[in-house]
């Protein structure tokens, strides 16, 4: 009996040959299901072998591939080399598609923060690409490193009555720039064979950390404290899309430390408060009159230069619009995790002719600290939110507690295929009396501080902080109100750019006066070759300029150098997100230049320079970064960052001015298989102005004592390798000390410690299937063991004195888990 079975599984064997050889095409190993493998006469060891592989590995390459299996012995392969081939792998247009960009869809699915809204939307046209020849200029400019000057290269081509059939046609565009032809290129196609089934994508994010905003020094410390305690971070995004018309988004997420959020129904029960939106959009078509997008539920809207409505929570340090500081032109579904000025209501987009019309209308709660008497002083974006302060100690809440009615619209007019003109105006209604009282803000014991500190030169921002108290006929429960309006522009010649944006706040709430209300302006110039750009920028902002949906350019958020920053002196250290969780930009005048020049075809250099004035207390900053990119070969980089910056440096007697200098070295090694070496090693110094009235008296002579320096120094070796096609690690390890920042996987970190550290990060990446995978980061910071003297000098029982010492070591460590699903 025990030949039997052999005996079977071999006859059946030479059936199925005979059956192959004389009846058809040998079976595909990819695709053969688990009943073929066992009337093949496998063993359960090797069908579960060949199932798993085809599972966490993917599609075999070859036949020889099955050797290389446990649990598949010799004798089983032999039979399999003569029964079953291995056929190459056919895909779809959009599974291609999708394997060609997977390494960008890698890197986008795997970012946070300012970018978040248009990452969403690169993610859905890689997948789904638009025909070019039916997007507009704002499509095209929307593009990552699609500058004007090539989104009107492309208009003016397809406005002459030509076509776009190929990527060659697209190449061949006069204007079009290499890099502007290489980046659009991946987000379209040139039919209009699209996929009109529905496709979708999950993502799932799971993490103990707040890498974006934190609350300064003591309240971190009692964060990172409560991290075993508190609910994790926790972030669910779901997408679906019907071709390039029906687009639907449903998000959740819980910041951490913060109880889940529910929509209350009374009897009917509750449900997650999530973010929901669907949108559509109309095929271009030559019509006078259409409708190009509608979108209802939350959404973004942004336009201009961002001076007056941009709908976003991130502040970005020098969002000029191009390059890496892109940003969003028009209107999107919103998934993100915005929670200070989200907009839910109900927007879109119609064109006539060469008229925009994009009206918007919203009604949302805001977080926001209230006064004593119900009014409210300002709005304030935390991260995570705590309900009564990190304490709990705060009577009035800060969460959810003002709504906010919203309406507005931008208007714009396409003079040509070179040049628009645009009008934003929006009216934000509260449900509670505007009044700004520091008293709410700051402890009673420390108000002596406010607009009293030498370190708090900037608390005039403060003092300006925008009141009203007023009513509304479009809304019954109204109480205050702010008004804004402005206008936009934007032109090209050849390859040379002009755009700009001025804004208005109506001050008093009278009416619109460009002679007394504050206003808010910027002008910008990029000019366009090959091998070399250049950006020119000048803004100007008054102080009294106070509009939350304002993310145009600036080195610095607001309130920064305020008495927020500082949060022992508040009476919530939660409160200091009014600073470090800040969007609009600082009240800035200066001036702005970064060029980009590869002068060689292995150097590539870049400059950036700022220099500004801080309009509170007139601080005069100077900011010059110079890079040099050195490649041998492709294979081997070499980079060199030098920053020099300073503030009231032309003023040794000012009492917060400093120099600061920092100095970064990189060496890139790119190996076979995308494996890669990174050495870095990057130093640094800041050094204040004398302040000799402390400790002594300079009657005598410049004396220097009292000046304070900040040294900090890095060096690390990161690595990142490939196992396969599917699953490879990345790491770094780091030994620093003071202030350094630094890019981790896919996250952008700051550190800044007194004391030699040690810092580690460890990040796996596993594809599991075509539409499958999953990330998992873990990430530690060591410090060195720091002695404290406290109480000084202290007597003891004997009489003898002695010091109090304390040693002390700090350790944080945190982790990120995402999964991320498409179909």
């Amino acid at each position: 009996m025990k030949y039997v079975g052999k005996i079977w599984r071999l006859s059946a064997a030479i059936f199925l040959f005979f059956t192959l050889l004389f009846g058809g095409e040998k079976p595909d190993l990819n695709t053969i299901d688990e009943k073929a493998l066992y009337d093949l006469g496998l063993s359960d060891k090797a069908v579960k072998a060949i199932l798993d592989y085809r599972l966490y590995h993917g599609s075999f390459d070859h036949i020889y591939e099955l050797s290389t299996l446990e649990g598949i012995s010799h004798e089983e392969f032999v039979l399999l080399k003569e029964t079953v081939a291995v056929y190459p792998v056919r895909l779809t247009k959009e599974e291609q598609r999708i394997e060609d960009n997977y390494y960008q869809l890698e890197q986008m699915a795997f970012s946070e923060g300012s970018s978040e809204g248009l990452i969403e939307e690169w993610i859905r046209l890689l997948s789904s690409p638009q025909n070019v020849n039916r997007m507009t200029y704002y499509d095209l400019v929307n593009l990552p490193g699609v500058s004007p000057v090539d989104a009107v290269a492309v208009e003016k081509y397809l406005a002459s009555d030509q076509t776009i059939n190929s990527a060659q046609d697209l190449r061949n565009i006069e204007g079009l720039s290499y890099y502007g032809y290489s980046n659009i290129g991946d987000y379209v196609r040139y039919t209009d064979d699209e996929d009109e089934k529905w496709h979708g994508y999950y993502n799932a994010t799971v993490k103990n950390s707040q890498q974006t905003i934190v609350p300064d020094e003591d309240a971190e410390s009692l964060q990172m404290f409560q991290l075993k305690t508190a609910p994790l971070d926790i972030y669910y995004k779901f997408l679906f899309h019907k071709g390039n018309q029906w687009h639907i988004g449903i998000s959740y997420n819980r910041p951490l430390g913060q109880d889940d959020e529910y929509y209350e129904f009374g009897s009917l029960g509750r449900i997650p408060r999530v973010k929901v939106n669907i949108t559509y959009e109309q095929p271009t078509n030559s019509h006078d009159f259409r409708v190009n997008k509608m979108i209802v539920g939350n959404y973004v809207a942004a336009f201009g230069q961002g001076v007056i409505m941009e709908s976003v929570d991130y502040f970005t340090p020098r969002k000029s619009g191009y390059g890496w500081r892109k940003r969003l032109y028009g209107i999107s579904g919103d998934v993100s995790k915005n929670t200070y000025v989200p907009l839910r209501g109900a927007t879109a987009e119609f064109q006539w002719k060469s008229f925009y019309v994009t009206p918007f209308v919203s009604y949302e709660s805001r977080d926001a600290v209230l006064n004593s008497d119900g009014s409210f002083s300002m709005l304030i974006r935390m991260e995570p939110r705590y309900e009564y302060g990190l304490y709990d100690q705060l009577t009035d809440p800060l969460t959810r507690n003002v709504n906010e009615f919203l309406y507005g619209s931008n208007v714009k007019w396409r003079v040509n295929t070179s040049t628009h003109i645009g009008l934003t105006a929006y009216e934000s209604l509260y449900n509670r009396e505007k009044d700004f009282q520091i008293q709410s803000v700051v402890a009673s014991e420390n108000l002596g501080y406010y607009l009293n500190q030498i370190g708090n030169s900037a608390d005039p921002e403060i003092a300006v902080i925008y009141k009203n108290s007023g009513t509304s006929g479009l809304w019954k429960d109204a109480r205050s109100f702010r008004r804004v309006l402005g206008g936009d522009f934007s032109t090209v010649y050849k390859n040379i750019v002009f755009q700009g944006e001025l804004g208005i706040l109506d001050g008093d709430g009278t009416g619109f006066d460009l002679k007394n209300d504050p206003i808010a302006w910027l002008v910008n110039m990029y000019w366009q070759f090959d091998n070399f750009n250049i950006l020119l920028l000048y803004r100007d902002y008054d102080l009294s300029f106070d509009n939350p949906y304002q993310r145009s350019f600036s080195n610095y958020q607001r309130y920064k150098s305020t008495i927020f920053e500082d949060v022992f002196y508040l009476k919530d250290p939660s409160l200091g997100f009014l600073y470090t969780g800040a969007s609009q930009p600082q009240a800035e005048r200066g001036f702005y230049y970064n060029l980009r020049y590869q002068f060689h075809r292995q150097f590539i250099t870049t400059i950036e320079h700022d220099i500004w004035t801080r309009v509170a207390d007139a601080a005069k900053y100077n900011r010059l970064v110079f890079n040099l990119e050195y490649r041998p070969v492709f294979n081997y980089r070499f980079r060199f960052r030098q920053k020099w910056q300073s503030r009231s440096a032309q003023n040794i007697y000012s009492p917060t001015g400093y120099e600061s200098t920092e100095t970064r070295i990189e060496a890139v090694m790119r190996m076979s298989r995308y494996n890669e070496l990174r050495l870095l090693y990057a130093n640094g110094y800041t050094a204040f102005n004398p302040r000799p009235r402390l400790t002594a008296n300079t009657e005598g002579g410049e004396s220097m004592v009292g000046n304070a320096g900040s040294p900090s120094q890095a060096i690390a070796v990161q690595v990142t390798h490939n196992f396969n096609e599917r699953f490879k690690i990345m790491g770094q390890m780091m030994v620093y000390e003071g202030f350094i920042w630094n890019f981790e996987d896919t996250d952008f970190r700051v550190y800044n410690t007194d004391s030699e550290s040690f810092h580690g990060w460890v990040a796996l990446f596993s594809r599991l299937s075509s539409n499958l995978s999953v990330r998992f980061k873990y990430s530690f910071d060591r410090h060195a063991v720091m002695t404290n003297y406290v109480g000084g000098i202290v007597p003891t029982l004997s009489g003898d004195y002695q010091i109090t010492e304390i040693n002390a070591r700090q350790t944080f460590n945190d982790f990120r888990i995402q999964l991320d699903y498409r179909f």
